[in-house]
């Protein structure tokens, strides 16, 4: 059976993720698998994400914070599993190593469709989640990630937008999007944001890759619109608030979206766009949902 890959800290934000989590898998008949990480390593200031300083715990240490780990797994899921429905098979796992690392070699588990992150509207929140985490593990995952903001709650798929600079790969995605969420029938809009007047040169372009959208996408309910926004991520959030969408759909490779959205030296505020679930799919990913 197809698994929806769910990691948790046992934070509040996390359990609105696992809450949106299974009520999603009940709609596209997945599994859940909750995965808790346990840090084995420390790290020093302005040092990366693959710069390990510290050397592992002890086995003891070790084997305490894996039970500590699964009586708080238990808590939580009695706490809250009254908001999501019973009937989604599950599984909790805990594995130790490093976060990152970890839930990319998860995503790469050919049984995992989709990886649903928590994130915060603020940094302050306290959550191990933070936004260059949650960049990270968008740049790196095997399989499409959903964002899903502390304040967004599940309700059904009605509107999505997918941004687009008219690439290849937006295909795919459009595809493996449709054949996911085949229950629902919603209004899809491919949008191109530009920051240059939209000249012929660029509505040549849209109307070429609108072409290939009604060939090799097998769905009608889509809907085609080119903006002109100096700033694009302003002019996709814009578009989102004024349409009322659902859902965004984008490549990981989207030039400067996610680097705007996710640097905290840039002012964008990931707040104000995490309102609604967003999915990131890379363009080399082998877009393909078999039979489960």
């Amino acid at each position: 059976m197809k698994r929806l890959l769910i990691p948790t800290d046992f934070s509040d934000i996390s359990k609105n993720s696992i809450i949106y989590g299974f009520h999603l898998a009940e709609k596209l008949n997945l599994k859940v698998d909750l995965v808790h990480v346990i840090e084995l390593y420390k790290f020093a200031a302005g040092t990366s994400d693959t710069e390990l300083i510290s050397p592992i715990l002890p086995a003891d240490n070790i084997q305490e914070m894996e039970g500590t780990a699964k009586v708080s797994f238990n808590k939580m899921i009695e706490e809250i599993k009254g908001n999501f429905p019973a009937n989604v098979p599950y599984e909790t796992k805990v594995i130790s190593g490093h976060l990152i690392n970890e839930l990319i070699a998860e995503s790469t588990n050919t049984e995992t469709v989709l990886m649903i992150i928590a994130v915060a509207g603020t940094q302050d929140l306290i959550t191990r989640f933070t936004h260059s985490t949650i960049s990270t593990i968008i740049s790196d995952s095997a399989c499409p990630v959903i964002v899903v903001p502390s304040g967004s709650y599940f309700k059904p798929v009605n509107k999505v937008t997918l941004a687009t600079d008219f690439n290849k790969s937006d295909l795919e995605m459009l595809n493996y999007f449709v054949n996911l969420f085949s229950q629902y029938i919603p209004e899809i809009s491919v949008l191109h944001i530009t920051s240059k007047a939209i000249d012929f040169k660029t509505e040549l372009k849209f109307a070429g890759f609108k072409q290939m959208v009604q060939e090799k996408v097998k769905y009608s309910n889509i809907q085609f619109k080119i903006l002109q926004n100096k700033n694009i991520v302003q002019g996709i959030l814009g578009f989102l608030k004024s349409e009322n969408s659902d859902i965004l759909l984008m490549l990981k490779e989207h030039e400067g979206f996610f680097k705007s959205l996710f640097e905290t030296s840039k002012t964008e505020k990931i707040a104000h766009f995490l309102k609604i679930p967003m999915i990131s799919f890379h363009e080399t990913e082998n877009l393909e949902i078999k039979n489960t």
